[in-house]
């Protein structure tokens, strides 16, 4: 059951930085700092729910954000008839989902004000208190610079500097990060992988617990369906509640695109990927097995990935 506000969670917030007056134009100012949970690689951070405390995974990954039956019900919420939405899983194929009005929405202490999000299902989180409610897609992450930092549990949000062609977007870092090579994907961000010599490309994805790899792009580097059999694995489910098979399987090296070179990006020798069916515009999901291991600034507004 979702718990009244005022037994708030314990969180870390840092103080608002000086104002936009003060900031200058090509540094980017931080907003605030939050705790960031690795539960099992589900990665997860606290929010308020009309006045009462619950956690919503950081979904990079989606273009959108969702609350789950039991969080509805819970907060009493109320359908917005106006809209709905189809909610669509990793494999393509989706369900037209009926939306719920919130009427005070925050991530920590940053109001994001009353939002209509979509209900559905997620399945296997963990048991937690406060428990995941739903999910926060990327539109309402995506006016932030995103930092994070899960091996110190915090997320950091940063309002993104002043775009005006006298300077690029950069984090607040010193020297020796690796600029990854980055696009968007809608408004989402694909960064570039090479994996046993071949090219691909990956989503950016904070809402999958592992590196997920095509099928159709194992096929073509000549995993094949007999090999992948001989791998252990299982079914799985993503929010579509569509069952798709999956297999782990061992693969040589595994780099990721670099902009610029630092030390933020080793090659991941004999790395075991999960292999599955997915929508056919990616390759691979880069998940939350990658974000748990290294500290991530991510620009959405700029289209920019930085990793140390």
């Amino acid at each position: 059951m979702l718990r009244p506000a005022l037994a708030l969670f314990s969180m870390i917030m840092a103080g608002l930085m000086p104002s936009r007056a003060m900031a200058t134009p090509c540094v980017p100012e931080r907003i605030a700092e939050i705790p960031l949970h690795n539960d099992g690689l589900f990665l997860n951070a606290p929010i308020v729910l009309d006045g009462r405390q619950a956690r919503f995974i950081l979904d990079t990954g989606s273009e959108g954000s969702l609350i789950t039956p039991e969080a509805a019900a819970a907060l009493r919420l109320t359908p917005d008839p106006a809209h709905a939405t189809v909610i669509q899983g990793p494999n393509g194929r989706g369900q037209l989902a009926p939306n719920m009005l919130i009427r005070a929405l925050s991530l920590g202490m940053i109001p994001l004000g009353q939002r209509s999000i979509p209900l559905g299902a997620l399945p296997g989180l963990p048991i937690l208190t406060p428990p995941i409610a739903g999910l926060m897609g990327v539109d309402l992450l995506q006016h932030f610079d995103l930092e994070f930092d899960i091996p110190h549990q915090r997320l950091t949000l940063w309002r993104p500097a002043a775009q005006d062609g006298r300077c690029s977007a950069m984090p607040s870092w010193k020297p020796g990060y690796t600029t990854l090579r980055a696009r968007h994907e809608g408004t989402r961000l694909n960064v570039s992988f090479t994996l046993d010599g071949h090219d691909g490309t990956a989503l950016l994805d904070s809402g999958a617990r592992s590196h997920i790899l095509s099928r159709r792009f194992a096929h073509a580097i000549g995993v094949t369906d007999d090999i992948l059999r001989q791998d252990p694995g299982g079914v799985t489910s993503g929010v579509d509640l569509n069952a798709r098979w999956y297999h782990w399987h061992r693969f040589q090296t595994l780099h990721l695109g670099e902009e610029t070179s630092g030390s933020g990006n080793p090659i991941w020798r004999d790395p075991v990927l999960t292999v599955s069916d997915l929508r056919d515009n990616v390759d691979m999901l880069l998940g939350a097995d990658w974000f748990a291991q290294h500290d991530i600034w991510i620009s959405l507004s700029a289209g920019r990935v930085w990793v140390r």
